[in-house]
């Protein structure tokens, strides 16, 4: 487990949206956009509620990477790791009404009845493993922060 350099946690907090990759079992790169997100030291969490492409992606391949930048500033970062899903019901419901509370100040239930008829959505919980600056240097593709974990080290190729 590798900690989220407090550069990275800084973006996510000023720019408030990341991008999330996945692919599917044929090869095909899938990109979704999310605004509502929740991070701690060690992982970032959002909510789904549309459960095509990307869910059916984090289920076959949960190898994802999560980008944040700063188009005004040109920085930016791309976490690779591993998503799963939350499935203990009350760290759901914790980490659905942290994001539900800090998206709009409502608590979730009163954002469901609006947008998804009372389904809850599914926590995606993403944890790094890799950490890399996109500054279109040479070095950018040295990882800024690794798990050195044997299944990482062989995935990311170190």
């Amino acid at each position: 487990m590798i900690k989220i350099p407090s550069k990275v946690q800084q973006l996510f907090k000023s720019q408030k949206v990341i991008v999330v990759g996945s692919v599917d079992i044929n090869g095909l790169a899938n990109l979704s956009p999310r605004t509502s997100f929740y991070f701690t030291d060690t992982a970032v969490y959002w909510l789904d509620f549309f459960k095509h492409k990307s869910q059916g992606n984090f289920r076959s391949i949960p190898w994802v990477s999560v980008g944040v930048f700063d188009r005004k500033d040109l920085i930016g970062y791309q976490l690779k790791g591993k998503v799963s899903f939350v499935t203990d019901s009350k760290e759901k419901s914790r980490i659905t009404d942290i994001i539900a509370r800090s998206a709009t100040g409502k608590t979730s239930s009163k954002i469901f009845e609006r947008i998804s008829q009372n389904k809850t959505p599914d926590v995606i919980m993403f944890t790094p493993k890799a950490v890399y600056s996109l500054d279109p240097k040479e070095e950018s593709g040295v990882a800024i922060a690794m798990d050195k974990s044997g299944e990482t080290v062989s995935l990311l190729g170190r």
